[in-house]
């Protein structure tokens, strides 16, 4: 058997370890006065051949890095993929002003519900009658909020420490503050409005059930005990499989399917729950892949003369993801030098009008991410020799290309590439190792 990895059989990984294994033999090689013989003088001339390994090395790690992005990519699109973003669904709500609605946990097999909100909980309000806010105050307050399990006695005076008399508003706050800092179920706050302030107490809680009653001398705080807003529970109903359900709830937080769906009731009306793709993340993953799809494309490009490997890839590429006009409903344009623009708008709008096609453009079969998918693969398999024979020469010492002249031959490198490249077989264990330490002895 060949030494494990020194194979350069066409399998992308094997492979790519055979180009990696082969670039550190020769650094190896370089460094054995015994052998610098075997190094090129023109090469020599030009530049050190660690460093002409090390930029090797590194192109056919930016190289793979490349195709690994675009592959991930077009992977999170790929409806074969149970972690995709097209099977990643999640709950929406067809009309946000009555009910806003989230995905708690795995909803494929949702089927929806229509959601009918008749009234949505409230919380109990009071308010005073208003007064002028810089007036001085005429009176003092002794009153007591009492909510059914505490009750918290309010007393302000008209004075100050100093022996000023408090304004109107200044009476307010002070009342307000002891009612905040009793720590009760009623929260309070003075709310002022072209020079008029009032005080308004209100039930931290909504439901029916968390009420509370204003009693005592309120002074300009007249009017806190009187109801604005009565307290009440949430009433909806919900319709599935042609069956009508009615509910109350203390809360606007509530849950369908089984505690699988959170909804937050936002007012009286008519919505329609059920799961659905994430329209923006599905967009930003569209965009993702573009930008990979361009990130390669342009890698290629600037690095066409390195291989005929990496020509190969770059003619793959530009093949492009699709027919031009499916692209075009999906918001791509394919631009002059064969990169790709995404117009997320565009995608939106159309995933909306027809969500159906637009889904099976991106992920189903042939679609931009499978096509994506595939050409990266094809990029991974690449034989990684071929993504650097174009500069051949460079590394080896020959005329370009990994033949059978007479330099090719007396290069012990260019030999053991030669069996490494033809397979596992090609050499036996017993026969590399030797060689291997014919060169580095």
């Amino acid at each position: 058997m060949a030494i494990n990895g020194i194979n350069s059989y066409g399998m992308g990984l094997y492979s790519y370890q055979s180009t990696l294994n082969n670039f550190r033999l020769t650094q190896a090689l370089a460094k054995n006065p015994k052998l610098n013989g075997y190094t090129s003088p023109a090469y020599s001339s030009s530049y050190s051949m660690n460093s002409a390994m090390k930029s090797n090395v590194g192109f056919v790690k930016e190289y793979s890095s490349n195709m690994t992005d675009l592959m991930s990519a077009a992977n999170a699109l790929k409806s074969s993929n149970k972690s995709s973003i097209v099977n990643d669904l999640a709950v929406t709500s067809s009309n946000k002003d009555v009910a806003t609605a989230e995905a708690r946990f795995s909803m494929k097999d949702f089927a929806g519900l229509e959601l009918d909100v008749q009234q949505i909980a409230q919380a109990q309000v009071n308010v005073s009658e208003g007064v002028k806010a810089s007036e001085k105050a005429e009176a003092g307050m002794n009153f007591t909020v009492n909510d059914g399990t505490r009750a918290v006695n309010v007393q302000v005076d008209t004075r100050n420490r100093d022996g000023s008399t408090k304004t109107n508003a200044q009476m307010l706050t002070e009342a307000a503050n002891q009612i905040n800092y009793s720590n009760s179920s009623v929260k309070a706050s003075v709310v002022q409005k072209d020079g008029v302030a009032s005080l308004q107490l209100e039930s931290k809680s909504t439901g029916a059930g968390n009420t509370f009653s204003v009693s005592g001398d309120l002074g300009i705080a007249s009017g806190a005990e009187n109801v604005k807003t009565e307290a009440a529970n949430a009433k909806y109903s919900v319709t599935k499989n042609g069956t009508t359900t009615n509910h109350e709830s203390g809360t606007n937080e509530i849950s369908l399917e089984l505690t699988r769906v959170g909804v937050t009731l936002k007012g009286v009306g008519k919505t329609t729950i059920q799961s659905d793709i994430d329209t923006d993340k599905l967009a930003s993953a569209v965009g993702d892949l573009v930008n990979a799809y361009n990130s390669s494309l342009k890698f290629l490009s600037g690095n066409y003369e390195k291989g005929t490997g990496v020509g190969r890839q770059l003619n793959n590429l530009v093949g492009g993801l699709g027919p031009e006009r499916s692209l075009k409903l999906l918001g791509i344009t394919v631009n002059k030098d064969a990169s790709l623009s995404f117009d997320k708008d565009v995608f939106q709008k159309n995933m909306k009008k027809d969500p159906s096609l637009t889904k099976e453009l991106v992920s189903g079969t042939n679609g931009i991410a499978d096509r994506a998918y595939y050409k990266a693969s094809v990029g991974l398999n690449m034989n990684s020799s071929s993504l650097l024979n174009g500069s051949a020469s460079s590394v080896s010492g020959t005329s370009g290309t990994y033949g059978t002249s007479s330099s090719d031959m007396t290069n012990q490198y260019n030999v053991f590439n030669m069996y490494s490249r033809s397979g596992a077989f090609a050499m036996n264990n017993y026969a590399a190792v030797g060689m291997m330490l014919n060169y580095l002895i």
